[in-house]
């Protein structure tokens, strides 16, 4: 039998002792820590290269983006523990967080998705500009450890009141809009953290990514998209619009902060995401509740 690698980052969020983690993924699978230097590209790179059938990324967001570029492409799958405290990938798949996820993993059917990218960079989940990314980068690591996902909403009351800037957005060589936003976000997935759907009608099968702009500032209008997207209800047209393509370019008129998966990058003016359908194969264990989605709509 081809062997199973888990990848594990051992100073993520609520990552466990390294005894109970091997308890947890069983005797058969064999264990790599990432590095400060290397937090899981070229442990995953090795597995690929050793045989692996399943590289298991045991850790948060980072660890799963990390193994994403190796894993692009080939025939290896991805299996995930999650042990951060975002786990995006990991939620919009119906993986239980925590050691639990451990039973099963690398045991279940293959599902290939597709694999988003952001100037060159690969995400699986959502990645964009603005408020996001400043959410993102101003909720550091030992906050996160402390409060866990509440970091994220003080960060975010950090930077509500945030200025507008001027975006120019073409989907697939074509103008779609020319306005002041505060936040962009492109999805393959449509849920955030909280079990937010920021696309509802999002699969991450189709070859194509969903894109939203929003143009809110201050609490009020942060409010309003916010109890539209929880009631399910149509967004107004000045505050958040969206649409989907399969390249999409973003050109803010100054620089702006971007993520990409829970991870913050330095600020730049030009963003051009681009989608490679069905490149990362999905390896779900036997108690994965995979959201497919549905059929998808322009707003």
């Amino acid at each position: 039998m081809k062997r199973t690698v888990a990848i594990w980052n051992p100073v993520s969020g609520s990552a466990p002792v390294e005894s109970a983690l091997r308890d947890a993924l069983g005797e058969d699978i064999e264990l790599v820590e990432t590095t400060k230097d290397d937090p899981g590209g070229g442990q995953a790179q090795a597995a690929i290269d050793g045989g692996a059938e399943v590289v298991v990324a045991c850790g948060g967001d980072g660890t799963v983006r990390a193994c994403l570029d190796p894993l692009a492409g080939t025939t290896t799958a991805l299996g995930i523990m999650p042990l951060g405290t975002g786990n995006l990938l990991a939620a919009n798949l119906g993986i239980p967080s925590g050691l639990s996820a451990g039973a099963g993993v690398g045991h279940g059917e293959d599902r290939r998705i597709d694999v988003g990218r952001v100037n060159g960079e690969a995400f699986a989940v959502m990645a964009g500009s603005g408020f996001d990314a400043l959410l993102i980068r101003d909720a550091n690591s030992r906050l996160k450890s402390k409060i866990g996902t509440a970091a994220y909403v003080l960060s975010g009351a950090k930077n509500l009141r945030q200025d507008c800037i001027r975006t120019k957005i073409t989907i697939d060589g074509e103008q779609w809009l020319d306005l002041r936003t505060t936040m962009v976000l492109v999805g393959n997935f449509g849920e955030i953290s909280g079990g937010l759907k920021v696309f509802p009608d999002a699969r991450p099968d189709d070859g194509k990514l969903d894109v939203a702009v929003m143009s809110a500032s201050g609490i009020r209008e942060w409010a309003s998209i916010a109890w539209r997207l929880f009631t399910n209800k149509p967004q107004r047209l000045d505050l958040a619009r969206r649409a989907h393509g399969s390249k999409i370019v973003v050109e803010h008129a100054v620089p702006r902060v971007y993520e990409m998966d829970g991870e913050d990058r330095e600020p730049t003016k030009r963003l051009e995401f681009t989608v490679e359908p069905g490149a990362l194969l999905v390896r779900q264990s036997v108690h994965d509740d995979v959201h497919s989605g549905h059929s998808r709509a322009d707003h």
